[in-house]
């Protein structure tokens, strides 16, 4: 049974009563972040490939993956803010087809320029799972299981993002690049079309509109406490993208592993993460004081990655320090979740997560420069402890962030 929520202030929100309809939601947005992190990660996979067929350089292939990230986070803002206009179910729909037919046509690309545009058009319709899924998780789960919701959801995501490389490699291997692509295009199309025939079900939150139907002029996207949280996510995705996009090359650098055995350090430090995220959902849960869960978790793995300059790990240890600070970075994300929506209006979910996640998108995009100029300098060693100190920061910003809620 759908129960609607009325405030007497300026919003409406619309919540699920029933487990049953809590489950349906988060299943089907699970799809779509699940696609929303799979079809990224199935480009790096086939860079090899495509440098061979288009006659190119990484570098440029690079580019356009870059172009992806980049403007698929920028947009979640603006996205954020069209939620109001066009809907939560709509705007998933939409978005997800963007997405999915634009890497579906990345299997008839003949040329470089033409995979790069497409690489820009999935990218534009990337930009709408954070705001709308969250907008929707706002609406239709009761606030007592938000952090299993909010775990489970970024769960889906990162486990896509997992699988990604599996499947297109597999489908490569079984048919060709350019049908792995319009393989897995298909699959999104579908999903969107299921995605898009759920009706209510899917309905995010709706701003009430002012007599003249106009929505609310105050914008939250400017007070301290979302702006703090902006930083913050641009700090810790700045830490998070530095070791996932430098942390091979820096163990092989450091004579800790070689390239194999640093992949799979690698690879269980990602699949930790995951972990991380479903027992910081139930941890959130059960325990109310997020903004101390998150700093135990963030200090944890900061004390994690300054070990493997000081100790010279090799075998299970360097597992153990990268299996231990990848959970310790997703146990995290459910308590991260709460703390934004603590500080959003009811009605403004979609808005203020929006506009956090381009914080996440833009210190990801910076890692790869960042710290590929730290092993360039020839210092690989300060790859880890660097990352570290960010996570330490991470912690002072969401501090000053849950004083300036307070004072709000």
């Amino acid at each position: 049974m759908i129960a609607a929520v009325i405030s007497r202030g300026s919003f409406m929100s619309v919540t699920v009563a029933t487990p049953a309809s809590e489950t349906r939601v988060l299943s089907l947005i699970g799809i779509g972040h699940f696609l929303s992190h799979f079809y990224i990660l199935c480009l790096p996979p086939m860079l090899p490939l495509l440098a061979r067929e288009f006659d190119v350089g990484y570098a440029l292939l690079g580019g356009a993956i870059a172009g992806y990230a980049w403007i698929g986070g920028i947009l979640q803002a603006q996205a954020g803010v069209a939620l109001d206009r066009i809907g939560a179910r709509q705007m998933l729909a939409a978005g997800l087809t963007i997405n999915a037919i634009a890497i579906g046509l990345m299997g008839f690309a003949e040329n470089f320029w033409q995979f790069a545009t497409l690489a820009v058009i999935a990218g534009i319709g990337n930009a709408v799972f954070h705001p709308v899924d969250y907008a929707i998780i706002a609406a239709k789960i009761k606030e007592k299981r938000l952090g299993r919701a909010y775990s489970l959801h970024t769960f889906a995501g990162f486990f896509g993002g997992g699988m990604a490389p599996i499947a297109i490699v597999t489908l490569a291997s079984a048919f060709d690049w350019r049908t792995a692509f319009i393989i897995v295009g298909i699959m999104g199309v579908v999903a969107a079309m299921v995605i898009n025939a759920q009706g209510d079900a899917l309905a995010g939150e709706r701003v009430e509109r002012t007599v003249d139907g106009a929505p609310p002029r105050k914008s939250v996207l400017l007070t301290a406490p979302v702006l703090l949280y902006f930083l913050f996510l641009a700090t810790y995705g700045l830490a998070t993208g530095g070791v996932s996009s430098q942390g091979v090359v820096a163990m092989t650098l450091m004579g800790l592993a070689d390239e194999a055995a640093a992949a799979q350090v690698l690879s269980a430090y990602q699949f930790s993460i995951a972990a991380g995220i479903l027992a910081g959902g139930v941890l959130a849960e059960r325990y109310g004081r997020h903004g101390l869960v998150a700093a135990v978790f963030l200090l944890a793995a900061a004390a994690l990655l300054v070990l493997p300059p000081v100790l010279s790990p090799n075998g299970l240890l360097l597992f153990g320090i990268f299996v231990l600070s990848g959970f310790g970075f997703g146990a995290v994300l459910p308590a991260r979740d709460l703390m934004v929506r603590a500080i959003t209006p009811p009605g403004a979910s979609g808005r203020v997560f929006g506009f956090v996640f381009v914080g996440l998108s833009i210190g990801s995009g910076l890692a790869g420069v960042a710290f590929g100029a730290l092993v360039d300098a020839g210092h690989p060693a300060l790859v880890f402890p660097v990352a570290g100190g960010l996570l330490v920061l991470a912690v002072l910003i969401t501090t000053a962030a849950q004083i300036a809620a307070v004072k709000a």
